[in-house]
Formats: structure tokens, sequence, C-alpha cells
């Protein structure tokens, strides 16, 4: 695969990421402007941290991806290209959602992050 195809497909995914988030986000926030709302809800619910919350729902994405990658001919409840753009919304999540908790350090402000 060339650099151009990977980049495309790339562009592909976090485009399609971004549909999934704004199709989602009104059910899962239940209609809250706090984005994080579905963990911290949840968190409280169960008395749990909002990060542990975090942990499971990736955990659900990751074993599918997981399941697939040991067996691409599995059923799957949803289209494998809605569980990968979705594991990028739960990684994105969970960074917020741990500058928010202050685990991880903000780098609004930093000129390269990395």
């Amino acid at each position: 695969m060339t650099q151009t195809q990977y980049d495309q497909l790339s562009d592909y995914l976090l485009t399609h990421a971004r549909q999934i988030a704004d199709a989602k986000r009104p059910g899962y926030t239940q209609l809250s402007a706090d984005v994080l709302h579905n963990f911290k809800s949840t968190a409280q619910r169960y008395g749990i941290t909002p990060l542990q919350v975090w942990g499971v729902f990736i955990e659900k994405h990751l074993s599918a991806l997981a399941t697939f990658a040991k067996d691409p001919d599995a059923p799957q409840a949803e289209a494998i290209t809605g569980r990968y753009a979705d594991a990028v919304n739960y990684l994105q999540l969970g960074f917020a959602l741990g500058i928010e908790v202050g685990v991880i350090a903000d780098p609004s402000g930093v000129e390269e992050p990395f």
C-alpha cells in the first residue's frame, strides 16, 4: 500500500468516525452539552470512575475487532468499518476524559505536543 493510498484510507476512517460521533452523540449524552456525560452518568450509577466506564466501553469495541482479526468471516452485529471508526471515537473520548479528570496533561497551547 502506498503512502497516498494509506492517507486516503485514513482520511476516510476519520471522516466516518466523525459522522458516527455526530449521529450517536445526542443519544449517548442524553442531549447534554457535555460530550462526556455518558461516562459520568454511568459511573455515578454504578459507583465507579468515568475513566473505568470508558475502559469497559472501549473494551467492547476492541473485543469485536479482536474477533474480526481472529476470524474475518465471523458474524458481526455491525459493519466492521463502523467498529474501527468507533474505536477512533472512543480513543478521542478517552483522551478528552483523561485530560478533564487530570490524569493526562492538557496539550492546549503546547506548540508540538509530541
